[in-house]
C-alpha cells in the first residue's frame, strides 16, 4: 500500500489532519474507501472541533422544527442535546429522521427503554 498520504487540512481552521485519526472516525466504511476519499483533491475535510460545530448547527436546525420529545416510557421531557449526545452514533440525518417522527418511540435512558418493552412483555 502507498502510504504517500496527501497532507490535509481543516477546511474551516486550516489545523492539520492526520489520516489515522480519519480512518478511526469512519469504522463505517473500509480503510481503502476512506483512503481514496482522503487522496482526492476535490474533497475537503474538517477537524473534529470544527465538524462539532458543524454538527451542532445541524441540530440547532432540528431543535427548531421540534423542541421537545417525551419518554415513551416514563414521559420526561427530552431535549434533542441530551438525546444526540447519549445517541452519538447516529448521522444527522437519522437523528433528524427518528427525533422528527413523533411515532417513534424514544427514551431517556436504556432502562427507561428496558423497562417499557418488558411491560409489553408481561401484557402479552
Amino acid at each position: 500500500m502507498d502510504h504517500n498520504f496527501k497532507k490535509r487540512s481543516c477546511w474551516a481552521c486550516g489545523k492539520d489532519l492526520n489520516i489515522y485519526d480519519f480512518l478511526s472516525d469512519n469504522l463505517e466504511f473500509t480503510p481503502e474507501y476512506i483512503l481514496k476519499l482522503w487522496q482526492l483533491s476535490i474533497l475537503e475535510f474538517h477537524c473534529c472541533e470544527c465538524f462539532k460545530e458543524l454538527k451542532i448547527n445541524e441540530i440547532e436546525k432540528i431543535e427548531k422544527q421540534l423542541e421537545v420529545r417525551y419518554c415513551s416510557n416514563c414521559n420526561t421531557p427530552i431535549d434533542i442535546y441530551s438525546y444526540s449526545r447519549s445517541h452519538n452514533y447516529l448521522k444527522i440525518k437519522e437523528l433528524s429522521e427518528l427525533w422528527l417522527d413523533e411515532q417513534q418511540l424514544i427514551f431517556c435512558t436504556r432502562l427507561c427503554e428496558r423497562s417499557y418493552f418488558q411491560k409489553r412483555k408481561e401484557k402479552n
